[in-house]
């Protein structure tokens, strides 16, 4: 096991579970892409000075536009060049955790998702480059899965959220409700918050289908892989909104066994191929002028 097999099975515990499946070659290239993705997260969620973290992701984009980011990221050294992903790909991430530091809350749903491009749209994008993957629908899928993804983390993690002073949750959903009502709620304040997550959870799952359109076009050896991931994490939603879970409460999380009900589920369901569907283009309708996105 390498140092970014390392950091994936340390951190993303259900990407790592639905890594098994995948041919060692490829596992590794997702592994690197991860572990850029979290050393760069990292970098603004545990920096004690924003000023500092700011500095360095400004150093980075710097690089980036001038083509040398190739020497920057240590990450990219293991993966042939011809396979590294596009710049543009990589300034719209470090532009998504510059947000992070200077957090503002989402005034509407609009400029929720295009922070979840950001943050995790690309990363679809950048999983795309390293794969050879350049079929412009298929990275329209790749960013809805990417999204649906960071929908889910958003709802699952209001409380930790909170704790450190963000809410990404729309203005335009909880009303006036501030950092207070969240980290204290009354019982109103969990009303409005738990429904407004619970209507994330449930947008999640049209991106999580676009996503899973995707997927059915892959070849058979990485399908079932992202098609374990995708039904994971869409089943930690699933959870919150079964048991019903408030916000506030213990963070959600599958249990291995409920990991191993939802792998055999989808090892019996991966379908061969399908056709090849239309992307809905309403789902990227918020995030004009970016890189990739269907309009």
């Amino acid at each position: 096991m390498n140092n970014y097999s390392k950091v994936m099975q340390e951190h993303g515990k259900s990407f790592f579970w639905a890594s098994w499946f995948l041919d060692k070659n490829t596992a590794n290239k997702l592994f690197t892409v991860y572990a850029l993705c979290r050393r760069l997260d990292d970098l603004v969620d545990t920096s004690n000075e924003n000023s500092e973290a700011k500095e360095e992701i400004a150093r980075v984009i710097s690089l980036t536009n001038n083509n040398q980011y190739k020497e920057t990221f240590e990450e990219f050294k293991s993966i042939d060049s011809k396979l590294h992903p596009r710049q543009d790909i990589i300034i719209e991430f470090l532009k998504g955790q510059l947000s992070d530091l200077d957090f503002r809350q989402p005034n509407d749903l609009g400029q929720l998702l295009k922070y979840c491009y950001r943050v995790a749209g690309v990363v679809g994008l950048m999983i795309c480059d390293v794969l050879d993957i350049h079929d412009s629908k298929l990275r329209y899928f790749a960013i809805d899965f990417g999204i649906a993804m960071q929908l889910t983390n958003i709802c699952r993690d209001i409380k930790e959220d909170a704790q450190i002073g963000r809410i990404y949750l729309p203005k335009n959903e909880t009303i006036s409700l501030g950092i207070n009502n969240f980290r204290s709620p009354s019982n109103t304040d969990l009303i409005i918050i738990n429904s407004s997550r619970d209507k994330l959870i449930k947008l999640a799952d049209e991106y999580y289908q676009s996503g899973i359109c995707g997927i059915n076009q892959l070849p058979k050896k990485i399908k079932r892989s992202f098609m374990v991931a995708s039904n994971i994490y869409q089943g930690i939603g699933h959870k919150i909104l079964k048991k019903r879970y408030s916000f506030n409460e213990q963070r959600v999380y599958l249990s291995k066994f409920e990991k191993l009900n939802l792998t055999i589920k989808t090892f019996l369901k991966c379908s061969k191929f399908i056709e090849k569907p239309m992307h809905e283009k309403k789902l990227h309708a918020s995030l004009q002028n970016l890189p990739d996105i269907d309009l």
